[in-house]
């Protein structure tokens, strides 16, 4: 009897002792957890943040910031990357064609358009590259559009444009500048074989 109830005992202190350590050794997950998301007077705030963006089943955009707002009281659902935001751009099976980096974004939900500024660079895998102060990215339409001033760096034909407004798809091998500006430049290769010197 008293072996019986020295085990019983004895597992049940030893069952205690695991719990306690297991709540233990799970309070840090959860204090880490609680400090990457946090709500302030009706704003709710991600710190780490990764968001994917998809359109019809398939994800064609990855956003991610050191820190986001999200505006509870706000009819229009505002979220915002106040301390930069990078955004990688799929084509089918999740290959990126396509990179952002600006220092600030905010995208309205119910618009589906995020506005970007300060900095704004969007570069392919080319290394076709455009710059610009401020940008918006359509997602139901996946193009960039802005009419600010803009810089367009592309490959083929090499090339260098300054210009006033721009339309582009987000992989840049579809970009229109509404008013090029004449310090722009091109560099284009003959290829009609014609040779001075014969």
């Amino acid at each position: 009897m008293i072996n019986n109830s020295f085990y019983t005992t004895f597992r049940l202190a030893v069952a205690c002792m695991g719990s306690c350590f297991f709540m233990l050794s799970c309070e840090n997950n959860v204090n880490d957890v609680k400090a990457l998301s946090t709500s302030e007077g009706g704003v709710d705030i991600g710190k780490d943040v990764a968001i994917y963006i998809s359109a019809d089943g398939k994800i064609n955009a990855k956003l991610t910031a050191p820190l986001m707002k999200k505006y509870l009281q706000d009819k229009g659902r505002m979220i915002e990357f106040p301390n930069t935001v990078k955004a990688d751009f799929y084509k089918d099976n999740l290959n990126v064609e396509s990179k952002l980096t600006a220092n600030y974004a905010h995208y309205i939900e119910n618009e589906n358009k995020v506005f970007l500024k300060d900095e704004v660079v969007v570069y392919n895998i080319l290394g076709d590259t455009l710059w610009s102060k401020e940008m918006y990215w359509d997602q139901n339409t996946g193009k960039f559009s802005t009419d600010k001033d803009v810089i367009v760096k592309q490959h083929s034909p090499v090339s260098k444009i300054y210009g006033k407004g721009l339309e582009a798809n987000q992989n840049l091998t579809d970009i229109h500048i509404f008013k090029p500006q004449s310090n722009s430049y091109a560099i284009i290769s003959d290829t009609s074989g014609f040779n001075p010197q014969k």
